[in-house]
């Protein structure tokens, strides 16, 4: 299920960057100082997921997030949600009635996601040594056998 909040994101369906294409460049700071590029992590993993606190869907997926940054983070996965919250209050006010602790960020004005070509909330991509690995569409659960496949294959083989 797709969030309804649409995005206007000013590039061509042909300008997205594809599986296997370099991740788009952008840096930013999380709400705990840590910065973060595309390209910083070598043979880490990273998830990049765009959200927002009024997306149901987003919402609802962010607790196995959540479960799966802290299960996987000594492996060497790197979970960032990258919020398009405009209100600040309201976003701090959500990440601490609901617990979360995976590493989070606010890009009110969507530059981030406008450049991954994002047009609906949630969509998360899957990074590894600055290309896409996969795109994910919508909410799914990130401890399903799946996603933790996934993820464990793509870091043994670093």
């Amino acid at each position: 299920m797709l969030c309804l909040v649409m995005l206007s994101t000013g590039r061509s369906a042909a300008a997205q960057p594809q599986t296997g294409e370099p991740a788009p460049h952008f840096a930013i700071t999380s709400d705990s100082g840590k910065h973060l590029t595309p390209t910083e992590f070598g043979g880490k993993l990273l998830i990049l997921n765009f959200w927002q606190t009024d997306c149901v869907p987003c919402v609802k997926e962010l607790p196995s997030l959540n479960k799966l940054a802290r299960a996987m983070r000594s492996q060497g996965l790197v979970v960032a949600a990258i919020s398009g919250d405009e209100d600040r209050a309201k976003y701090r006010n959500f990440l601490r009635d609901h617990h979360v602790t995976l590493e989070t960020y606010r890009d009110p004005s969507l530059t981030i996601s406008k450049s991954f070509g994002t047009s609906m909330f949630p969509e998360t991509y899957i990074i590894q040594d600055g290309r896409i690995l996969r795109k994910v569409v919508g909410a799914v659960d990130w401890m399903s056998d799946e996603m933790v496949s996934f993820a464990r294959a793509r870091l043994s083989h670093h």
